[in-house]
């Protein structure tokens, strides 16, 4: 219970994919060694499906590409298998009583080291699979313990990574719209096109129908914004930029 809190606690601070990873293979390996972990998530809505690696072992890229196939793949067949068991968590093991579905995996699961898998997700309002938590890897026997910690832990899991997924977009869409965004406003930059020209404040405000004293506010707060002493560095700073002058 002690390791469950720490894990649990412990989650409500993770939003970027570095302390996924640092969590993924620190405290929960407490509850559930393991060497491996796959992440899916379906946001459905025709969206594509993010699947995540978190892995303290190497594996080529290729093969990975192979257990990750939608046509086949291991990890979408052990998907399937997990949705068809009635939101019970799914496990993969030689010694496992469960050895009718164990044979339909044998083959693959004897490379890499994923003779043992265990897996649990999320299902949304509609049935359709959310997320899928599947550890690989794992040492010793798979027994309903493993089922049970699985139970405890996905839940919280499918929110740290929805947490760190929404993040990551977030950042994501915040740096494209910093790139996009002016850093003068329409008014300014008429202003900066003018100071271009090499018109004087009482020029650009006939030109502008404002008064001079406005014309210099406005040139003040261009160069406090582009950060530069004068006009020349100004317009030079707005052509670095791309600003339309």
């Amino acid at each position: 219970m002690e390791y469950l809190f720490r894990i649990i606690d412990s989650s409500t601070s993770i939003f970027r994919r570095d302390q996924f990873f640092l969590w993924a293979q620190g405290e929960v390996q407490c509850l559930l060694p393991h060497g491996m972990l796959i992440c899916i998530f379906d946001e459905g809505s025709n969206q594509l499906v993010s699947i995540e690696r978190f892995s303290r072992t190497s594996i080529n890229d290729i093969r990975f590409s192979e257990l990750c196939r939608p046509d086949g793949g291991v990890i979408f067949r052990v998907m399937s298998a997990w949705s068809a068991g009635r939101n019970r968590p799914f496990l993969l093991c030689p010694h496992n009583p469960n050895g009718i579905a164990y044979r339909h995996f044998a083959d693959d699961l004897k490379q890499d080291n994923l003779e043992r898998i265990a897996a649990h997700g999320i299902l949304d309002v509609n049935g359709r699979t959310s997320s899928l938590f599947t550890f690989t890897q794992i040492p010793g026997v798979l027994t309903e313990r493993h089922a049970y910690f699985l139970e405890l832990l996905v839940p919280h899991m499918h929110m740290v990574l929805v947490r760190m997924l929404f993040h990551e977009r977030h950042d994501k869409y915040a740096i494209t719209v910093g790139k996009n965004k002016k850093p003068i406003t329409d008014r300014e930059t008429e202003v900066l096109r003018y100071v271009q020209m090499g018109k004087n404040n009482e020029e650009i405000g006939r030109l502008l129908d404002i008064s001079p004293l406005t014309v210099k506010n406005h040139v003040q707060k261009i160069l406090r914004k582009l950060n530069v002493n004068n006009r020349a560095h100004a317009v030079a700073k707005a052509m670095a930029l791309k600003i339309t002058l």
